[in-house]
């Protein structure tokens, strides 16, 4: 449900295609009742075959050999053991992926990933998940490796990629994971704020494309893309002048036409009440951060007898948090105190007190959504510091992303 409230990539793909197409697909979204197919609709879980391409390219970039590789697959995804279609995919992978990285080195030389990404883009209330980040000994420009592991390569993924370009150069992708850099682990998470290329690697193919493009929405198509969004939402569409070939009659919803001022996106209008309510979400990511790390013995031990049996060994991992996973004191501190971190979540600002804050803008929103924007608050609350919080500088990317609405 969370599609209702932020603009996707495929968003704007199709608002590029039709802008009709974002109001209908809106409105088909708020009143669709979600089935999920039974496992046995389904040959293979398309979800696992994508975690057996992302393995494969982890491992095969590393340089580990298939034999190797493939027991490390079986081993972290353990349906392969159970599956000979399965097991043939991760060979094909494994092979496919090797191809490439041949292919690839005469322009890139040694290809090293270094982590999974996370971008966020707050004027679409968004967050971008690349697979990997990568950098290669011939270039200093960071690369997106996206991975694709169907038998079908589509306009849709060159578009993802060019994307993912656009939002690395206008606001960052941060590595998120443990890794290794010049033959040192690193934990702090690490703000990539350049330009970017992307590489689609389609293991199964043994293909791959290389994308320098970009693609940065303007602030108006932004705005535009909302507006095509919320008119859905309310059973209109945007305006278009549309001719019959048009795809968006392959929808076949026909929706009167409508206009309207776009709002603040709503998990955009949750973060700024918070901020207006004096929550830190630099600090907030940073707890979530430093207690995501810490050993499970150890966090065990914090959470049943709070800090009287890790005596003694407290400070040393404070100091391992602040130095080592590059956190503030002050959020090290709570992470390693469970009863500071119950003190510190009760005095976050909650559904009743933002709805409350926020009224003028909320109001609003309860006239397309009705009493969906209420029973959503916990989520939307959720959605907000998913996108908005950073590990630092938090309340200036919603500042600013408050300011361009305004």
């Amino acid at each position: 449900m969370t599609s209702l409230y932020s603009v996707t990539r495929e968003d704007l793909y199709d608002y590029l295609r039709c802008p009709k197409i974002v109001s209908i697909k809106a409105f088909q979204e708020l009143r669709r009742e979600r089935h999920k197919p039974a496992p046995s609709q389904r040959a293979v879980d398309p979800t696992i075959v994508g975690m057996i391409g992302e393995q494969a390219v982890q491992l095969g970039f590393a340089g580990v050999e298939k034999a190797t590789a493939m027991k490390q697959i079986s081993y972290s995804i353990p349906q392969v053991n159970r599956s000979q279609l399965l097991k043939q995919i991760a060979f094909e992978s494994l092979k496919g992926v090797e191809e490439v990285r041949q292919r690839l080195r005469p322009e890139y030389g040694e290809i090293t990933i270094v982590g999974k990404g996370q971008g966020r883009e707050p004027d679409l209330a968004g967050a971008v998940l690349p697979d990997r980040i990568a950098f290669s000994s011939e270039s200093k420009i960071p690369i997106i490796v996206e991975v694709k592991n169907s038998r079908y390569q589509g306009p849709a993924d060159k578009f993802q990629a060019k994307f993912y370009n656009g939002v690395a150069e206008k606001f960052g992708l941060y590595v998120l994971e443990e890794r290794v850099e010049g033959q040192v682990t690193k934990l702090p998470p690490r703000l990539i704020h350049s330009k970017a290329e992307a590489i689609l690697l389609y293991p199964r193919l043994a293909a791959s494309l290389i994308i320098k493009e970009n693609y940065v929405p303007t602030r108006p198509m932004v705005r535009q893309v909302w507006t095509a969004k919320q008119l859905g939402l309310k059973g209109f569409s945007i305006e278009t002048e549309c001719g019959s070939d048009c795809p968006h009659h392959r929808l076949k919803i026909d929706l009167p036409e409508g206009n309207m001022e776009p709002l603040p996106p709503l998990p955009l209008v949750f973060s700024k009440g918070m901020l207006e309510d004096d929550w830190n979400l630099d600090t907030e990511y940073q707890v979530k951060y430093g207690w995501r790390h810490l050993p499970a013995q150890l966090k065990t031990t914090l959470l049943f007898y709070h800090a009287q049996k890790a005596n003694g060994k407290v400070d040393e991992w404070k100091n391992w948090l602040v130095q080592d996973v590059g956190l503030d004191k002050e959020a090290a501190d709570i992470a390693l105190n469970f009863r500071k971190q119950m003190r510190f979540y009760s005095s976050k600002p909650n559904a009743t007190q933002l709805m409350k804050s926020m009224r003028s803008f909320l109001d609003q929103w309860k006239r397309i959504l009705k009493k969906r924007v209420v029973k959503s608050a916990p989520v939307l609350i959720g959605r907000a510091t998913s996108v908005y919080s950073l590990p630092t500088k938090s309340a200036l990317f919603v500042n600013n992303a408050w300011h361009r609405w305004e």
